[in-house]
């Protein structure tokens, strides 16, 4: 597979499905404040538009009042594309539970999953100004 090209989705159409740490999403807003640009995209299945990677990035933008994302649109179904979690001895959901809790509005807590991909993220600044 290789690395999906950066997209520009309207944040309306994005659908979380993980809860985010506040006090994180506050430093990443200093963070974006203080640089002027976002550094990596959300990753999000083309077909849903469900974020696999990037909740607080995306939490942090909507923050601010970006009315578009850069994304990187990729295809969950695709069996390189792997879910594991950030927690110990706690088994991942499916891809399908992913989706499935997303559309219902219905957030894992945080760090619940961790989306493994073929290739690696890569800084692509954009100017927050190119989001407004």
């Amino acid at each position: 597979m290789a690395r999906p090209q950066l997209a520009f989705v309207p944040e309306e159409k994005l659908l979380a499905h993980e809860e985010v740490v506040p006090p994180k999403v506050d430093e990443l807003l200093a963070v974006l404040r203080q640089e002027g640009a976002i550094r990596l995209a959300i990753v999000a299945d083309e077909r849903t538009l469900v974020v696999l990677d990037g909740h607080h990035r995306l939490t942090a933008l909507r923050r601010l009042g970006a009315k578009r994302i850069p994304v990187l649109l990729v295809d969950y179904d695709s069996p390189d594309i792997r879910v594991g979690t950030w927690r110990p001895g706690e088994e991942p959901p499916t891809k399908d539970e992913v989706v499935a809790h997303a559309r219902a509005g219905k957030l894992f807590p945080p760090k619940s999953t961790r989306h493994f991909f073929p290739w690696k993220l890569q800084e692509e600044p954009v100017p927050l100004a190119e989001l407004m």
